[in-house]
């Protein structure tokens, strides 16, 4: 039976699949997503790299998800906090945003604002609230490392896979293949209520096709040739995906991090 619970702060429901699947080996590990991130509104990805966006996003859903339950803990909303479908309700949300406000800063919109509190304590407590939160993208060498951390929203619209891919075609479409080569970037964050714990990094090399293939996998996935696949990540299996891929690298070495801290604490 899992003893932690670590919350995986993402709105992407396809990241969110792959990540608990990759993490499933951990026993003691209970994976879950965010209750409902589109409660709390956008957090602004304003960082120069993509390690300072995972860690900002991860201390923010895990300041958020804190709050929260301290609210629903004190009574000051429904015992509850969520309705029958595991949505957390308007009063538990609104009190939250309050609370995170004072750490974090919101403009009006309601967008969350830049300032992350980093903690070198490295120490998890049982009460602690977990989050993992990652940001990733594609560096291309022949456009000077682009998208890169503006991967999501090449195109101008945030998560619109077909106008991104088609964008980064239209970037490339002379670029001769010798020079097309390419690696998805995967920061994974771990993060208390008190900040952030811990960044990794993972990465996987290839190159950019000249055209779509396969329908697997999401993102720039079918544009992303894989040299000892003979294919693209949109043309293969989860399995066999996950095995190379940026996020599992990345997640390897944060599972690695993180069983060390678990153990430290007695808590694996």
């Amino acid at each position: 039976m899992a003893r932690v619970e670590l919350v995986i702060g993402s709105t992407n429901t396809h990241k969110v699949e792959e990540i608990r699947r990759m993490l499933a080996s951990i026993p003691s590990l209970g994976v879950v997503p965010f209750p409902d991130s589109q409660a709390m509104g956008s957090i602004e990805e304003d960082g120069k790299t993509f390690a300072e966006n995972a860690g900002k996003k991860a201390a923010i859903y895990a300041k958020y998800l804190y709050a929260w339950r301290g609210a629903s803990a004190s009574g000051r909303h429904t015992a509850a906090g969520t309705d029958d479908t595991g949505v957390i309700d308007k009063e538990a949300a609104n009190l939250a945003r309050e609370e995170a406000r004072g750490l974090f800063g919101l403009d009006r919109q309601g967008t969350f604002g830049s300032r992350v509190i980093n903690h070198d304590s490295h120490r998890l407590r049982a009460s602690d609230v977990l989050v993992l939160a990652d940001d990733s993208g594609i560096v291309v060498d022949a456009l000077g490392g682009a998208p890169g951390i503006h991967s999501a929203r090449y195109s101008g619209v945030h998560g619109d896979d077909a106008a991104n891919n088609a964008k980064l075609l239209d970037a490339m479409r002379n670029v001769p293949d010798k020079k097309r080569n390419a690696r998805f970037v995967c920061a994974i964050a771990l993060a208390t209520q008190n900040g952030v714990v811990f960044t990794v990094e993972g990465k996987v090399e290839g190159r950019i096709a000249r055209e779509l293939k396969g329908k697997r996998g999401f993102g720039y996935d079918p544009l992303f040739y894989y040299p000892p696949f003979n294919a693209t990540f949109g043309e293969v299996e989860a399995v066999a995906k996950d095995s190379v891929s940026h996020r599992s690298n990345a997640l390897k070495l944060f599972k690695s991090r993180l069983m060390r801290l678990l153990t430290q604490e007695g808590l694996a």
